[in-house]
């Protein structure tokens, strides 16, 4: 009947690990899109589900299932717990995982994401080559390793602020692609609510100098300062993202 119905709706059926990091990574596109910090608390509610859910803490690298249940049997497939690194097409949960915990850790410093990112990609380095085109989310994640992370904030005075700085400044943030620059949109009000490393900085930056909205290149818990023509971008990143 409808009660038996209503109990199989909400049974909980277990998902797989690129289903735990592909939504990761859509909740931080989301914070960077809005600046409304509840999508980054997601992602990192996330990215801490993951790690214990999945994560080897032997052998390093993340298992593609969770760890069965006492008393649990799986049959078929699912009796083995495997580490997926090709993508086939779609990008592999180890090395998305990787990028997943770089990503928070340029937000919140946690060493421990970093930590994982590492030795889950150190888990691969041995077989990786042999992978070629099938690696390539591996690649990214190894440039996100490799290389300091940055954001450019484009701070908007309000919602309704869509004048043409605004508008170039961003386009200006987004022209030069690099693997470790994320583009994070936000309102002024919203300077009160920020991951840690940005909400060591950015409240503090003397924001009433500057009407209309601005950017800032961020890394770290550091800050350049703002800038609010397109010229003054262009700069900053080149030093931001060298």
């Amino acid at each position: 009947g409808a009660a038996a119905e209503k109990g199989a709706a909400a049974e909980r059926i277990a998902g797989v690990l690129e289903d735990y990091v592909f939504v990761g990574h859509a909740s931080l596109d989301a914070w960077e899109a809005t600046g409304e910090l509840r999508y980054y608390n997601i992602a990192e509610e996330i990215a801490q589900s993951t790690i214990i859910k999945f994560y080897d803490e032997a052998g390093h690298g993340f298992f593609d299932t969770e760890r069965a249940a006492e008393g649990e049997m799986r049959l078929g497939a699912l009796t083995t717990r495997r580490k997926p690194l090709q993508d086939s097409p779609t990008p592999a949960g180890n090395p998305t995982a990787a990028s997943l915990l770089l990503r928070l850790g340029a937000l919140n410093g946690n060493q421990d994401y970093a930590v994982k990112a590492k030795q889950t990609l150190e888990a691969f380095a041995a077989v990786v080559e042999h992978f070629g085109l099938y690696a390539a989310s591996y690649g990214i994640a190894l440039q996100r390793m490799v290389q300091p992370p940055a954001q450019v904030c484009i701070v908007r005075q309000d919602g309704s602020d869509v004048s043409d700085m605004a508008v170039n400044l961003e386009a200006a943030a987004f022209a030069r692609f690099a693997i470790n620059k994320s583009v994070v949109r936000l309102r002024r009000d919203q300077l009160t609510a920020l991951p840690p490393l940005l909400a060591e900085t950015l409240p503090h930056l003397p924001q009433s100098s500057f009407e209309g909205s601005f950017a800032i290149v961020c890394a770290g818990n550091t800050c350049q300062p703002p800038v609010t023509d397109v010229e003054g971008l262009i700069t900053a990143l080149s030093m931001g993202l060298a």
